[in-house]
């Protein structure tokens, strides 16, 4: 190879192309952004429909199907899910990964608007959300005032969005819990009767008094004029003095008949913080950015405000940058520990100056490894920090070889300059070729489809980086560096072996001479022994587990209350008071931001907002640190204390690493009548109540309410002539209001002109008997005399999937199990559950993730190892060598599940991503070996000399190579979590027990293959 003699001889060059590279990926660097986890981006959207007053049944029917059936049109949906509830249906709509977004939504929105002529006229919104990966909120904050206004504490909100949207890479800020304000026309309809006037009048002649139409252009004398009418409303008093009709021969004003006022639309949403009434302010950031940027500016802006407002507080409920800045540190104190380590087990290996060597690999290789990836747009976050200390060890592999091979040539008298390039020329294509193969092993993970390999792809990118660098340095700058380290007086001089390399030098003299020969010696027993030690491990796997993603381990989780439906705000509120009062017994809360009727805004990234509802209230909750013994023992104190609370479901959400799925036990019970849905979903749901794994278990279909009939008597509405429709939207407009006009202020805000009853929030049925209804004649005849009312049980949702209705069971995990523990014991119970025809069952959650996602790694695995075997064959101008090569994999697999059982971890994500890696890296061992006995082969050197002078000649470096890489991952492995310990435990069993035994099997399968060769060249021959 002649690449070292040219980095050596043209020194000046190869130090400026360094020093470029150095440079331009500093500068790189610094511009990465900084996030907590991986953008994981999923291609879809959603309908949201709000019609007030409808139930589920004719929301299904009216809306939800004919939205379903339109989106189902487009191509390339993997699923679609509507979740109904009294006037609100969600149709949610997921794309195939790698399908272009924005297309698909505006697809979506085409086709949505080609059917919004069928929907019903009186819907209140239509919206489509397109789904981002920027939804997350970085930063919540809370306005605290008992006293202030809601006026007020909206003004200030505001103020404080103007000047947070203000800041460079700030998406967008939502101020949540804030009613809107609107006009407020409150009928008096007893008076309304007595005068004959009909709510469709006063509607009609709102309408007609604020229209705006424009009178055009007139010229006159060469110039012309734009024409102005009457136009909207200028002021409330205007409103107020509309004419609405006649009543004895004297014009009705609408401020006769009802009082007109601002006034704030009823409250369905409580915020606290800390137990004090409270408003929230979220902040969403741009794609691609530095978090710690924006959120510097953002303190800055909270600041700001402490200065100048001393009555309204204002606190930080959440900040993504401290989780980003804890991880961030952890890592890279788990990466210096690496580096250190690394070092003094190079220095006790090969002493200073060529430990010098060897460790400047590592800066060089990270700093440009990081500056590549970000230049491809990486952030610097979780996976890709936790790639670099992945690749650690193997940074100073090639650097060890290479030191090694050049010392051996400095021992035997030559200068510096021809060692270093001796050395490296010697071992440059064996390593070039561990390098590819390494590199081939993640390519695959970079390929991973769907949204795991989203999560997880910045890892690949890094190691693949890092290590193309680190093997630029070690064929260039180090032996570069090697030929000038020595001066010629030392570089004759025997070297003074160190420790390590001194107890190497005694196992290779001693027992590994002695376990040689016995295995050169019984070659067949060897392999036998190795095949059966798989198969055992084989069969162990069963006892390890499988799982997906671990807990998140950090300082927050979730407190849910899910009331029956039906249940008042002022009901939810005081459950989750009582969850308040349990809280501030717990010196280890920091604080807590409590969100009645409506989740808390999004800030974890595989955690979604839960959408407006009575009945259901969200806690937030900030611990002051974590510490996992505490923490679980916590989490389990109080759910054994909310499980004791009457009439009341709470639940304890801790948060989970991964990609975003709706729960780790999901199923899907399909069929079409919802009274036998609800059955069959009531016995699986006491099927995983028997579960001892599963905790916070919620049968979304098993929740029905009371609602309010009006039994209209349609033959004497008819006799009265009272059309069906007048009945329905006056009881509308008393109950719930309706929005006639708008009316637009001197600022420019435009706020909705409301109808209704002059109620506060509430209703009794007292109000009721006010209401009256128009006839085609005018009469106005009392809603009593047509209409009866009675109280009915209903189902209060309605779920759908792929465009059936379903019950949706959803459960988590308790800690300390695994989902295959809790669901091979459920889908048995299912399997032997007799469905009636037309109904049947479908697992979802984390399952069916990780079903789609270990089918990928899988390919993942086989593309490795054929892409890896093809470079061999091309190297070793053999079929025969590869597969030697290949032996270290079933090895390492054997030390892999062994190492996992030991521990008790189990197969996870990470570990596969771990087993994956090892593929490429432990066939390194075998390359270096194998390819210095075809050397010493060629040069003569009988075959099982060759085997023994290689085997004792590469056993130093390939021990060095293994005790770096395991002790660059010792750190991430013992402090990493459950996210990468499994990770790392797979790649340590796999390199120990590979290490040993490719030393031992594969010259023993040398031996085997060669003899086997010779034979039927023999053969052949004669």
């Amino acid at each position: 190879m002649k690449i070292p003699r040219l980095a050596i001889d043209n020194y000046q060059f190869t130090l400026v192309v360094f020093l470029v590279l150095l440079v331009v990926s500093l500068v790189s660097y610094f511009q990465m952004p900084r996030m907590e986890n991986p953008t994981v981006y999923i291609s879809g959207g959603s309908v949201i429909v709000i019609y007030p007053g409808a139930n589920p049944v004719d929301m299904e029917q009216l809306v939800a199907v004919p939205v379903e059936e339109a989106v189902n049109e487009l191509d390339d949906i993997k699923k679609i899910t509507t979740s109904i509830r009294d006037g609100v249906s969600i149709t949610s709509v997921e794309f195939e990964h790698g399908t272009d977004a924005k297309e698909k939504y505006n697809e979506m929105v085409s086709k949505l608007n080609s059917i919004l002529p069928e929907l019903p006229a009186e819907l209140l919104r239509v919206e489509i959300i397109e789904w981002t990966s920027t939804d997350v909120n970085i930063v919540q904050l809370a306005l605290v005032s008992e006293d202030a206004s809601f006026a007020r504490l909206d003004a200030e909100a505001k103020k404080l969005k103007s000047r947070m949207e203000n800041i460079p890479g700030v998406k967008k800020v939502l101020i949540h819990a804030i009613p809107e304000q609107e006009v407020r026309i409150a009928l008096d309809m007893e008076k309304m009767a007595r005068m004959g006037i009909s709510i469709e009048q006063i509607s009609r002649s709102v309408q007609s008094a604020n229209a705006n139409v424009p009178g055009g252009l007139i010229h006159i004398s060469g110039r012309s004029f734009a024409v102005k009418t009457s136009g909207p409303f200028q002021n409330i008093d205007q409103l107020r003095n509309t004419v609405v009709g006649t009543y004895m021969g004297q014009l009705v004003y609408l401020k006769n008949i009802a009082e007109v006022y601002f006034d704030f639309e009823d409250n369905y949403y409580l915020a606290r913080f800390k137990g004090s009434r409270a408003v929230f302010l979220s902040v969403q950031q741009k794609e691609n950015l530095n978090i710690f940027k924006i959120t510097n500016e953002i303190d800055k802006v909270i600041q700001s405000y402490y200065q100048n407002n001393h009555e309204i507080a204002l606190y930080k409920v959440f900040d993504q940058s401290d989780t980003v800045q804890r991880r961030i540190n952890n890592f890279m104190m788990n990466l210096l520990q690496g580096i250190l380590l690394v070092g003094i087990l190079v220095f006790f290996s090969i002493g200073f100056r060529w430990s010098v060597i060897v460790m400047m690999a590592i800066p060089f290789s990270v700093i440009i490894g990081l500056g590549i990836v970000g230049m491809a747009g990486f952030a610097m976050e979780q996976i890709s920090i936790a790639a670099l200390v992945v690749a650690l060890g193997l940074l100073v592999d090639n650097s060890i070889v290479m030191v090694e091979n050049v010392d051996r040539y400095l021992a035997r008298g030559y200068t510096p300059r021809e060692a270093a390039i001796e050395g490296v020329s010697e071992i440059g294509w064996p390593i070039v070729s561990a390098t590819i193969t390494t590199v081939l092993a993640f390519i695959p993970i970079v390929l991973l489809p769907d949204k795991a390999g989203d999560f997880i792809r910045s890892l690949p990118y890094t190691i693949m980086a890092t290590l193309t660098i680190s093997l630029l340095i070690t064929l260039t700058l180090s032996p570069l560096i090697a030929s000038r380290i020595y001066s010629l007086g030392t570089y004759g001089v025997k070297r003074k072996k160190k420790i390590i390399e001194r107890i190497l030098k005694k196992i290779i003299s001693g027992p590994y001479r002695r376990t040689l020969d016995f295995g050169l010696r019984n070659g067949w027993l060897v392999v036998s022994l190795a095949l059966a030690a798989l198969v055992v491990s084989v069969y162990a796997f069963r006892f390890v587990g499988l799982s997906y993603f671990p807990k998140a381990e950090t300082p927050q989780m979730m407190v849910r209350v899910n009331m029956p439906e039906g249940t008042s705000l002022s009901n939810t509120d005081r459950v989750a008071r009582y969850v308040e009062s349990i809280l501030d017994t717990l010196p280890v809360v920091k604080h807590y931001a409590t969100n009645v009727g409506k989740g808390n805004p999004r800030i974890y990234y595989n955690i979604f907002s839960r959408q407006f509802a009575r009945n259901y209230a969200e806690i937030y909750v900030e611990l002051d640190a974590y510490n996992v013994k505490e923490f679980d023992a916590m989490v389990a104190n109080l759910r054994r204390i909310f499980s004791f609370y009457p009439g009341a479901k709470i639940t304890v959400k801790e948060f989970e690493q991964g990609i975003p799925i709706e729960a780790p036990v999901a199923v899907y019970i399909t069929g079409e009548n919802v009274e036998t849905l609800k059955s069959i979903s009531r016995d699986i749901e006491s099927l995983m109540t028997n579960l001892e794994g599963a905790v916070n278990i919620e049968n979304l279909l098993d929740k029905s309410q009371t609602d309010l009939y009006f039994n209209i008597n349609r033959e004497k509405a008819a006799m009265l002539g009272v059309p069906i429709l007048e009945i329905d939207r006056t009881i509308r407009v008393a109950i719930n209001g309706m929005t006639i006009s708008t009316y637009r202020d001197r600022d420019g805000r435009e706020y909705p002109i409301v109808m209704r009853l002059p109620v506060n929030e509430q209703i009794t049925m007292e109000d009721l008997n006010s209401i009256h209804v128009s006839s085609l004649t005018g009469k106005q005849i009392p809603l009593r005399q047509l209409a009866s009312v009675e109280f009915r049980q209903a189902s209060s949702l309605i779920n759908r999937f792929n465009l059936e209705r379903n019950a949706t069971l959803l459960a988590d995990l308790r800690k300390g199990f695994t989902l295959d523990e809790v669901m091979q014991p459920l889908i048995s119970e299912l399997d032997k559950y007799s469905f009636p025809e037309g109904y049947g069952y479908y697992i979802a959650g984390e399952m069916e993730s990780r079903r789609e996602t270990f089918a990928g790694m899988q390919v993942a695995i086989l593309i490795a190892m054929f892409s890896i075997f093809a470079v061999l064959v091309f190297q070793f101008r053999s079929f025969t060598q590869p597969f030697i090569i290949f032996s270290a994999i079933p090895l390492a697999v054997i030390g892999s599940v062994w190492m996992l059982f030991l521990t008790g971890f189990t197969f996870s994500f990470t570990a596969f991503i771990g087993l994956i890696s090892l593929v490429g890296i432990v066939v390194n061992n075998s390359i270096i070996l194998v390819d210095y006995t075809n050397k010493l082969v060629s040069r003569g050197m009988l075959a099982e000399d060759a085997i023994r002078q290689a085997g004792e000649t590469r056993f130093t470096p390939i021990m060095l190579t293994s005790l770096t890489t395991i002790g660059g991952l010792l750190p991430l492995t013992l402090q990493g979590g459950t996210l990468w310990a499994p990770m790392g435990w797979t790649i340590i069993g796999g390199l120990l027990t590979s290490t040993f035994l490719t030393l031992l099997v594969v010259p023993v399968l040398y031996k085997l293959l060669h003899q086997g060769v010779n034979q039927m060249a023999g053969t052949a021959k004669g």
